[in-house]
């Protein structure tokens, strides 16, 4: 590292997050075609097609279930061990309100755009006996936090998901996410996407046995053409600097 380079303060790390989200958000739908085409071919009319519906019907949605398994529908998984594209400038996180099953509304913002989340007594519905009973006899709070970062698998023609979570385990897991690529961007690499490897460990809770959680497992970044670097490549760029 150069000693006489200029020590950039928070501030000029944050307007460069701005800038980089700003030219990366030209479609605020989570699928972006350039990724796609990682694993696709350029001549693959197929996929072109696919990827350009994508865009106007969004990213399905990926979860993580009580059985360890990214779910991406109630029959399909993600197998364990997956590659994908880690869109962490897109990460969002906020309140999503719950009513029947179904959401209803909406409190949720980019990191890139520096939003702050309301605090859950600004959102109203604050008396919990007029919340949705459960199953088990409790009440539910309508209003669950939630975080969300749109993957790309580097297999299977390039698909995209939204990985969205609400619980204590995968909100650690895109907060850790969130984390290393700020740090990317404060030593002044190019900062590209990370690449995760979709793993699912577990810990033992007294009371209810094995509780598993996700995990995105950092093995490589992007680079400029956000094609995956190599060990290579990565190496040089922290040479360079």
């Amino acid at each position: 590292m150069n000693p006489k380079r200029k020590v950039r303060t928070t501030e000029d790390v944050l307007k460069d997050q701005q800038r980089q989200a700003d030219a990366q958000r030209g479609n605020t739908a989570m699928v972006k075609k350039a990724t796609n085409a990682l694993a696709a071919d350029d001549n693959n009319p197929w996929i072109e097609v696919s990827t350009e519906i994508d865009k106007v019907i969004g990213a399905p949605m990926c979860k993580f279930t009580k059985q360890g398994e990214f779910s991406i529908s109630d029959i399909d998984n993600i197998p364990d061990g997956t590659r994908c594209i880690a869109h962490a400038d897109q990460i969002s996180f906020g309140w999503q309100k719950w009513q029947d099953g179904k959401p209803v509304e909406r409190r949720i913002g980019l990191v890139a755009d520096r939003f702050v989340p309301p605090l859950r007594s600004e959102l109203g519905d604050a008396d919990s006996q007029q919340w949705e009973l459960q199953d088990d006899g409790s009440r539910r709070d309508p209003w669950q936090f939630q975080m969300s970062v749109p993957i790309t698998r580097l297999d299977a023609g390039g698909e995209t998901y939204n990985f969205t979570t609400g619980s204590k385990g995968g909100l650690a897991c895109v907060s850790r996410l969130t984390r290393a690529y700020g740090r990317r961007v404060q030593d002044e690499k190019v900062p590209g996407l990370p690449i995760v490897e979709l793993r699912a460990d577990h810990y033992r809770h007294r009371t209810y046995g094995k509780i598993f959680y996700p995990v995105m497992h950092i093995v490589g970044w992007t680079g400029r053409d956000g094609k995956p670097l190599s060990i290579a490549d990565d190496l040089n760029d922290e040479i360079d600097m």
